[in-house]
């Protein structure tokens, strides 16, 4: 991934290689009741074991022992081999990335088959457990590579759902959890959502930076234009995720996806943010829609050149 975005490097998610490279489990060290089931590749939280298991967490948080948190090589290979390659030279930001509180909470399981986030006890100590494993990824990065400026994201996939008939939560629930992530790092934050959501909600949250799919969902973003313009105004990012990440990548142009993305920039300069196209660009990154660890190699590789494409000819028409 450095050789395709030596600008921000990354660590990728290998979920094919080791299920503990999945998007729940990967996290479920240090995690207090969380029980991983090997032969059924699953994570779910033992609420007999909670009482104990959250005191001995407690007790590693109020020491500020963020360690404790820590990623090992056994839950992300990819992580620990982005460590050993930093510095990158010439490098502006190193990005990682952590399952989202929300996502998290609603796609867990506790007790019987209720999601944990309903356990309200639990899931606090389970968003602190979260935003600091965030938080530890930031300190690592800026040890070992100190000019890089951390980058860390709270992947939110379930936000898509949240406000629908089936799941209905508290603005102010959300809002706090995703806060309390974000406050934790010593750098950028940001938060990626695969598709449509109430995007004015995630506004008003204190994250640097929207990852949104731009291929499929841009009109979901624009429609939120007040919203956006105070996003805007009070210095966040957009991250535009305008390659498909299937077989419709292969059929795509890196001057086409270029053009997309400055159509949809000139629109959010039109908002009233005081910020002109080239603004809105310089104040983006350029991506992938949607995470790559499920796909081929042939088809990842494709993306990530892709994108890095698409950078380039943004690159070549602002400066």
């Amino acid at each position: 991934m450095i050789s395709y975005n030596p600008l921000c490097p990354g660590w990728p998610q290998l979920p094919k290689v080791d299920f503990r490279e999945g998007m729940y489990i990967q996290y479920a060290e240090s995690m207090p009741a969380a029980v991983v089931e090997e032969e059924s590749r699953r994570i779910w939280f033992d609420l007999e074991k909670a009482p104990m298991e959250m005191a001995d967490f407690y007790e590693h948080y109020l020491a500020d022992d963020v360690d404790y948190c820590a990623i090992s090589a056994d839950y992300a290979r990819g992580l620990d081999l982005l460590i050993k390659r930093l510095p990158v030279t010439g490098a502006l930001f190193t990005k990682g990335q952590v399952t989202g509180p929300v996502s998290f909470g609603l796609t867990v399981t506790a007790g019987a088959k209720k999601p944990v986030l309903y356990e309200a006890d639990l899931f606090e100590a389970i968003v602190k457990t979260l935003a600091f494993k965030g938080r530890w990824q930031a300190e690592i990065f800026r040890k070992v590579a100190p000019k890089q400026l951390p980058v860390i994201f709270f992947d939110e996939p379930y936000l898509t759902q949240v406000g629908s008939a089936m799941i209905s939560l508290p603005p102010e629930q959300v809002i706090s959890s995703l806060n309390e992530c974000y406050a934790a790092v010593d750098g950028l934050s940001g938060t990626h959502v695969c598709g449509g959501t109430d995007w004015a909600l995630l506004a008003s949250t204190e994250v640097d930076i929207l990852h949104f799919d731009a291929f499929r969902h841009l009109q979901e973003l624009l429609i939120y234009e007040k919203e956006i313009a105070a996003f805007m105004e009070r210095g966040g990012m957009l991250a535009w995720g305008i390659v498909p990440t299937g077989r419709k990548a292969f059929e795509s142009d890196a001057k086409t996806l270029a053009e997309q993305v400055m159509a949809g920039a000139r629109k959010v300069a039109s908002f009233g943010a005081g910020l002109s196209t080239a603004d809105v660009l310089a104040n983006s990154f350029i991506s992938e829609s949607c995470g790559l660890g499920s796909r081929d190699v042939e088809t990842a590789e494709h993306c990530l050149q892709l994108a890095a494409g698409v950078s380039d000819v943004l690159r070549t028409q602002i400066c």
